[in-house]
């Protein structure tokens, strides 16, 4: 009997030390994946406009001030995106981050469509929030594009995000890296997949969820 307890007592602490090892590997790689997510497009942006404003002051242009301003901007905007991610309360809203992806490429002269209407469970907003921000720093990364799309789309067999730009590099269509993988496992979370290709010349990067997981996800909302 005594025995019996003691092997019970050394499997349970077992399992405690084990939960505590998982919860903070999971952890590890939450604050991994949202700085990478965070930070790409934001430092994206800098150096962006960092090049901007400094072609601008050697050519002696007043607007330079105004640009160097805006880096200024986005870097304070960074300092509080910090700290959101250090106490795990950053998410990704859908139509701000749709927004950002068109303001940012369209500073970098990329023109951008945008198509999002649909109605959709806050964690696939997030999620598709996160794909959003993710591929629009790839587009500056691993494109000359001068035309890029950002669609949702949800009909009877599921909701779409799909991005595009029209002159990818050379390379395979997960080139742009540990990026597409950490969008991946952010869409596993909410039932979802993701999917990159080159089609017709164009790089076309595809969230998808489908209409049961939707469903699944409205209810237990209704339910909260």
């Amino acid at each position: 009997m005594v025995l019996n307890v003691l092997a019970t007592t050394r499997e349970l602490e077992r399992a405690r030390v084990d939960g505590a090892r998982l919860a903070v590997t999971e952890e590890r790689l939450r604050f991994s994946r949202d700085l990478h997510d965070v930070f790409g497009r934001t430092l994206s942006a800098v150096a962006l406009k960092a090049e901007l404003g400094a072609r601008q002051a050697e050519a002696g242009r007043p607007e330079a001030a105004a640009t160097m301003r805006e880096v200024q901007a986005i870097a304070t905007d960074a300092l509080a995106e910090v700290r959101d991610v250090v106490r795990g309360y950053r998410a990704a809203d859908l139509a701000a981050e749709v927004a950002g992806a068109r303001a940012l490429l369209e500073s970098a002269g990329v023109r951008v469509s945008t198509t999002t209407a649909a109605t959709l469970p806050a964690p696939v907003s997030r999620a598709f929030g996160w794909v959003v921000r993710e591929a629009a720093t790839n587009v500056l990364r691993h494109s000359d594009a001068t035309d890029a799309g950002i669609a949702v789309h949800r009909d009877g067999v599921g909701a779409t995000l799909t991005v595009t730009n029209d002159r990818p590099r050379p390379g395979r269509p997960d080139a742009a890296g540990s990026g597409l993988a950490g969008l991946a496992e952010r869409l596993a979370e909410v039932g979802g997949s993701l999917h990159a290709e080159q089609r017709d010349g164009s790089f076309v990067l595809t969230a998808t969820v489908d209409a049961a997981t939707l469903a699944r996800l409205e209810v237990a909302e209704e339910g909260a």
